[in-house]
């Protein structure tokens, strides 16, 4: 039976260097040796994992592309707005049209890149600065960091302002009154922890259940994505496909009190 099973293998062998067709090995009958075929098993399931990560991965850059249609026409739109509001001495409307430039071209250039936690800072900054030109006092950001060395801390990019913009869209656009979004940094000997906390008007219970299931198990319900909530399951996407289930989002609300998001990545400084 090895002596078959041998010959066989060396066929398979010479056909791979002579075809380079590699579905052609593992598509062979190997049942006949436990072994073998529980190896080449192995194989087809690893190749089949990293062919679904390129795939994702081109996708990603696809989206990528889409987004950067023509950005020096923007900027160069929105530079003259500015040098005109400064002339007509707005200064409110030109520091929010710088903020939005500014804000676009971070957005806009390289998403594929790693960034510092102040990076992520001041592109929030800026999206908030835009968003106080419509909600004017009603709207206020918060910092909590003990440990500054933090804000060298590395991380893939745009994972804090979608956090931010839900609570604003989500959380503190229905609320009548005053609204805060609070952010917290913290870390412990390899891990960091990011959390967003706004007090609006707050999510169900079955909300927070529905995401939290999808955030734990990466599941990508449609109907379920239409309700809102698309920019944090991006968000976990993103980072379980980079650093593993470990890894991601997880959802905290109260109807009427407010709602918290808490991000879970390995920490990375600059020296690492």
């Amino acid at each position: 039976m090895w002596l078959k099973t041998q010959w066989k293998l060396r066929r398979a062998l010479r056909r791979y260097r002579r075809d380079g067709d590699v579905d052609a090995v593992l598509g062979e009958d190997w049942s006949r040796c436990r072994d073998v075929f529980a190896f080449f098993g192995e194989i087809e399931d690893r190749l089949h994992g990293e062919e679904i990560t390129r795939l994702r991965q081109k996708q990603a850059e696809y989206l990528a592309l889409q987004n950067q249609i023509n950005p020096h026409f923007l900027y160069n739109a929105l530079e003259a707005i500015r040098s005109d509001a400064l002339l007509a001495d707005c200064e409110d409307i030109a520091e929010t049209t710088e903020a939005l430039a500014t804000f676009f071209r971070y957005t806009i250039s390289n998403v594929q890149e790693y960034v510092t936690f102040s990076d992520e800072l001041d592109n929030t900054e800026n999206y908030f600065t835009i968003q106080r030109c419509r909600f004017g006092d009603k709207l206020e950001l918060e910092l909590e960091m003990e440990n500054e060395e933090l804000l060298e801390a590395r991380m893939p990019k745009l994972i804090l302002q979608p956090l931010v913009e839900n609570a604003v869209v989500h959380g503190l656009e229905g609320k009548v009154e005053h609204g805060t979004v609070h952010i917290a940094i913290e870390n412990s000997a390899h891990t960091l922890f990011l959390r967003v906390r706004d007090d609006g008007i707050g999510i169900s219970e079955e909300q927070v259940a529905q995401l939290n299931e999808e955030f734990a198990h990466g599941s990508t319900d449609t109907a379920q994505s239409k309700r809102g909530g698309i920019a944090l399951r991006n968000v976990n996407s993103r980072i379980r496909l980079m650093f593993g289930e470990d890894y991601g989002l997880r959802i905290f609300s109260a109807k009427g009190i407010g709602t918290e998001c808490c991000v879970t990545l390995p920490l990375l400084l600059q020296e690492d």
